[in-house]
């Protein structure tokens, strides 16, 4: 029998750290620096996302409005 009460995605997962390996850092188009390794906690995503993370060649990080920094001018 199905539980039709179920209402996210079946394979969710919360907390999890994600390897991403060697990057280059990048702002923009403007090189910043290099990393061996960067790792990421994902708060929340489903597998099928995060091995589409994990394998992208090129990601990008936005501030979520709202958080500290977002925004702001100097």
């Amino acid at each position: 029998k199905v539980n039709k009460d179920i209402t996210g995605p079946v394979d969710k997962v919360t907390n999890v750290w994600l390897g991403l390996g060697p990057r280059i850092i990048m702002a923009g188009s403007e090189v910043l620096g290099t990393a061996d390794n960067i790792s990421i906690n994902v708060a929340e995503s489903t597998k099928e996302k995060l091995e589409k993370l994990g394998a992208a060649y090129e990601i990008r990080l936005v501030k979520m409005l709202g958080e500290s920094g977002a925004g702001e001018q100097t």
